[in-house]
């Protein structure tokens, strides 16, 4: 990913740097928190199932309402409020660890307020970068924010692996809790985004939320892929539900050896985000789509394959697994979020981002909690995982079959919808 020097003008290195930090926090928060709930709260098949389905919960309460206050607020503020309140409830674990007072429902409730807030930070993220960089350098910057997962994708699981090992997992929330400050304090100074003003009255919150729902309703590109986003998502919350549980107590492996099985798929993330514009220019959207959601499906099969074949060849298969799933994902990531915000009008991209949020990800406390279910009775840990991943193989139906399949480019908007360009009291004060 070259870098541009029309990125470089509009600041969007500094976002890209708190993004960087936060996110490799948060990967070790992903790790911790099922190890926490296998290894501390002796956590089996239903608790993992209800831990699950905690974190995307928040969307079906607040899935609507993110989109509206991403378009009502200044966005950049909200991004600094996210990351700071996410701090502050993060630390809670460790603090009720020590006091020897955390309970899996104390470890719901957090995972739950983390989930709504990071809710908000993307609601407002997605409609932050177009007014930041312009949308036509909008794929170079979406493949820019996706390789900053996938640097935290790289660093932090083989970081999360260590502390967990050594400093306990409870304890290694504190570094992510860190991470969400220091990602607050690198968005100071960058331009403000403030909501655009309505044609006419403005709406209350209730028709706000419902009118990006509608709006989504009547956009066959954008409904086509919400659908596909849900299919997939809820056959995501399916598989990791239980993912944890079976490589750690079923192919026994150590918090460390699966932090370093992690970072695989953080490789796979930086070749994806390396690549999905290219890949976008040669072949389109749709048939790389469609490709980018079965991808996951075949990986996740490979380990459930591991059972029984030895630790080396474990090691292998679920090495293999994390590669090539987060590889299709983040491609799948950009190209998604890049047709979105090119043609979605800015003053609806945070209610359109909401909406998509409270359909795609509003299924995964259903999927979490079915996985429980079967994995706890009638078809067992390694049963279910294999029904996720074919589950996860249908989900490619909707890009062929949907009007996402004909897009081969997207149309350039005129680049009037920047930004505010920063001055004494935008970067004075948070």
């Amino acid at each position: 990913m070259p870098i541009s020097s029309e990125l470089r003008k509009t600041g969007f290195f500094r976002l890209w740097t708190g993004e960087t930090l936060s996110l490799a926090g948060s990967q070790i928060t992903y790790f911790a928190t099922p190890l926490i709930a296998v290894l501390v709260l002796d956590a089996g098949s239903w608790e993992m199932g209800l831990l699950g389905a905690a974190g995307s919960a928040a969307t079906l309460f607040f899935g609507l309402s993110a989109g509206v206050w991403a378009d009502s607020f200044e966005r950049r503020r909200l991004l600094q409020f996210a990351n700071l309140a996410r701090a502050l409830v993060l630390a809670v674990i460790p603090v009720l660890w020590l006091l020897d007072a955390l309970t899996i429902w104390a470890l719901l409730a957090v995972t739950f307020a983390v989930g709504a807030l990071s809710l908000l930070f993307d609601s407002a993220m997605s409609a932050y970068l177009p007014r930041l960089v312009g949308k036509k350098q909008l794929g170079p910057a979406n493949s820019w924010m996706e390789g900053s997962s996938a640097v935290g994708d790289v660093a932090g699981p083989g970081l999360a692996g260590v502390l967990v090992q050594f400093l306990g997992a409870p304890l290694a929330i504190m570094a992510d809790a860190v991470s969400y400050a220091a990602s607050a304090l690198a968005l100071r100074g960058l331009p403000r985004a403030e909501p655009a003003a309505p044609d006419g009255p403005r709406e209350k919150h209730l028709q706000a939320a419902l009118s990006g729902l509608k709006l989504l309703m009547r956009d066959p590109v954008q409904r086509s892929l919400a659908l596909a986003a849900a299919h997939f998502n809820f056959f995501t919350a399916m598989f990791y539900a239980l993912y944890t549980l079976y490589v750690v107590k079923t192919l026994g492996m150590s918090p460390a050896l699966l932090g370093v099985l992690s970072a695989a798929g953080g490789v796979g993330a930086l070749l994806g985000s390396a690549t999905a514009a290219w890949i976008s220019r040669r072949f389109g959207y749709g048939v790389p789509l469609a490709l980018a959601y079965a991808a996951p499906g075949a990986a996740g099969l490979l380990v459930p394959l591991a059972e029984g074949r030895g630790q080396a060849w474990a090691l292998v298969l679920v090495g293999l697994s994390q590669f090539g799933w987060v590889l299709a994902v983040v491609v799948n990531l950009i190209l998604s979020e890049t047709i979105k915000q090119a043609l979605v009008p800015d003053h609806m991209l945070g209610r359109i981002t909401g909406s998509v949020r409270f359909i795609s990800w509003g299924v995964e406390p259903f999927g979490a909690l079915l996985a429980g279910a079967l994995g706890a009775g009638l078809l067992g840990l390694r049963n279910t995982l294999v029904l996720s991943a074919l589950g996860l193989l249908a989900s490619a139906l909707w890009p062929l079959a949907g009007p996402a399949r004909k897009l081969r480019s997207l149309p350039e908007a005129p680049d009037d919808d920047t930004a505010d360009a920063p001055d004494t009291a935008s970067t004075a004060r948070p």
